[in-house]
């Protein structure tokens, strides 16, 4: 038992509770820093025809938000409706998705007719295949704003109560006349009278980033932008499952795991579960985190976290002997609290410091202009377009759930970065 007094069956109750990186909370007393936002929501869905769009960058906690609210906000003895859209859903593909989720898939399946189908191969033999269930009574597409508004009226009247439904990863819609489809639908459900409201979820730094001037000016959406959660919040995860668990983590390592998770609870969740299990398998009775212990959360987080951060971060810097340089103009980007950064500022009071850090063994540095030129080139699509410029020197990252990779790897590697100038 290397955690006192707490065996590894309660471990991964309080974990599985409170330390979540793959999986979105949808409860109040989980969702910390975000009282203000669920305010906001419950008090726009309480006028009549409104309806809710969360957007902010990827993995700051859109879909978090909203299913939460739609738990607080669900009136319905039901659960709310989850419909999250595919690359190039469209309209009626979402509709039809909405109007399905309130018939149990047994009725939308035809029992005892499921008919196999296989792929014939050599001689006959059957290479592949599956099995195929024969479709009964689901809501077909729609393919007119009617039908639409039909299906809506056809869910609602399967409720009691207000019902809340979710359309998520809505910047992945297929097409802008979907989009105006979707526009025209919130803009026609208040007649209906349906007590049934619609919040959706998107990636952007604005409404029209992610739907143009369809719904962005709408009297009946209310756009809702989600930032980046305060450092005391972050804090507060890790010290609530801490908490639960009975041990302590020191100030220092709660304030790295908040310096490099930049606002993202993503990455909170992943180096803290991480963390709770390098000190469970402790050879030695545990009662307080050490600095052992972090440094196998973060390296363990490095190896767990989303593919695709992983693979821009690679495209970004492994194509060049000069790997090294990348991952440093990389690293001083990532410094500090401000996400657009200044060449001078990132060199002077970033990248000198990592050289520091970094003892370069009889490696020169870079020199200003060096590093410029290594910030331009990372720009480019052969590096995965991983930075941003925007003229007079500044740069910032495409999507600043980067940063929070980056200042990862960073640590990893021994180089601490630090969120404020000194």
């Amino acid at each position: 038992m290397p955690i006192r007094g707490i065996s590894e069956e309660e471990l991964r109750k309080v974990l599985k509770t409170h330390l979540t990186p793959s999986k979105e909370i949808d409860s109040p007393e989980r969702l910390l820093g975000r009282e203000m936002e669920l305010r906001r929501i419950a008090r726009a869905l309480n006028s009549e025809g409104r309806n809710i769009f969360i957007f902010g960058d990827r993995g700051i906690g859109k879909t978090s938000v909203a299913l939460t609210a739609a738990h607080l906000n669900n009136s319905s003895r039901d659960e709310a409706i989850y419909v999250p859209c595919g690359v190039g859903s469209s309209f009626g593909e979402v509709v039809q998705a909405i109007g399905n989720a309130v018939i149990p898939v047994a009725e939308r399946i035809k029992p005892g007719r499921v008919r196999i189908a296989a792929n014939i191969g050599y001689a006959g033999a059957a290479i592949g295949g599956g099995i195929e269930h024969e479709p009964l009574g689901g809501i077909p597409k729609p393919s007119t704003i009617t039908e639409a508004l039909d299906i809506l009226s056809f869910v609602a009247a399967r409720r009691q109560g207000q019902t809340i439904v979710v359309i998520d990863e809505f910047d992945r819609i297929g097409s802008d006349s979907d989009k105006v489809l979707f526009a025209e639908l919130v803009k026609n459900l208040p007649p209906r009278n349906l007590n049934l409201r619609l919040i959706f979820c998107g990636i952007g730094q604005s409404v029209e980033d992610i739907i143009g001037a369809h719904l962005s000016s709408d009297r009946y959406l209310e756009p809702l932008e989600l930032k980046k959660l305060h450092h005391n919040f972050l804090w507060d995860i890790i010290q609530t499952a801490a908490d639960k668990i009975g041990v302590e983590i020191p100030r220092e390592t709660v304030m790295r795991i908040s310096i490099i998770s930049d606002g993202f609870p993503h990455f909170v969740h992943l180096i803290g579960e991480c963390m709770f299990w390098a000190m469970h398998d402790d050879p030695s009775e545990v009662i307080c985190a050490c600095r052992e212990h972090y440094e196998q959360a973060t390296r363990l987080a490095l190896e767990r976290t989303e593919p695709a951060l992983r693979k821009a971060y690679q495209k970004a810097t492994e194509k060049t002997k000069n790997q090294l340089e990348y991952e440093e103009a990389l690293w001083a980007l990532a410094d500090r609290t401000e996400t657009r950064r200044q060449l001078k500022k990132i060199y002077e009071t970033s990248y000198k410091r990592i050289i520091d850090q970094r003892r370069l063994n009889g490696r020169e540095p870079m020199d200003r202009e060096k590093l410029n030129t290594r910030l331009l080139t990372l720009r480019s699509e052969g590096h995965g377009a991983i930075v941003v410029g925007h003229g007079s020197g500044f740069y910032s990252f495409r999507e600043n759930v980067l940063r929070g990779y980056v200042r990862l790897k960073a640590e990893t590697e021994g180089v601490e970065l630090i969120p404020d100038p000194v």
